[in-house]
């Protein structure tokens, strides 16, 4: 008779401990759905020449701090926002007789003489940085783990800048 409550015992432990680590398998996965369930996921957004407005130059200028001279027409616009982290890239014209207003702004300044190698937007049908001649590239670090890379020279005899934003 002992030897049945003992195993009997034995058993309502197993059970129990089986319970206990399903509950708290049960637990961790509601909390990490939960988690990524709040998490602000937004839309990937593609534009081309016209169909970019004043509202997505200014975005990209709130996010890179990069200011754009009168005169810039904008040539492709990419924004990564489904995922985790966000990205955009920027393609404009900038009017030669701009181009040292365009030069004054900080990521000339205090940026690194850096080649980027993160071109998410290189599949985008406007992407031609490899075709770029009197190439500057600058990349600055902004706060809170973001980081903003222009890639300024010359395309087909025309000055464009490349502005590419993105956050880890």
């Amino acid at each position: 008779m002992k030897r049945v409550n003992n195993a009997m015992n034995m058993n309502m432990a197993c059970l129990q401990f089986i319970n206990l680590f399903t509950m708290s398998r049960l637990f961790f996965l509601s909390l990490l759905f939960l988690m990524v369930s709040c998490l602000d996921f937004g839309d990937d957004i593609e534009l081309d020449g016209a169909e970019i407005t004043r509202k997505e130059m200014n975005y990209v200028s709130k996010l890179t701090g990069v200011v754009f001279p009168d005169g810039t027409e904008p040539i492709g616009y990419c924004f990564l926002g489904s995922g985790i982290d966000r990205s955009l890239a920027l393609k404009v014209a900038i009017p030669e007789a701009e181009k040292e207003v365009f030069m004054r702004n900080d990521i000339f300044k205090k940026g690194s003489n850096s080649k980027s190698d993160y071109h998410f937007a290189q599949k985008q049908k406007w992407w031609k940085v490899e075709e770029l001649k009197d190439r500057i590239d600058r990349a600055l670090e902004l706060p809170k783990l973001k980081f903003v890379e222009c890639i300024l020279g010359r395309e087909d005899g025309n000055l464009h800048a490349y502005v590419t934003w993105f956050e880890i």
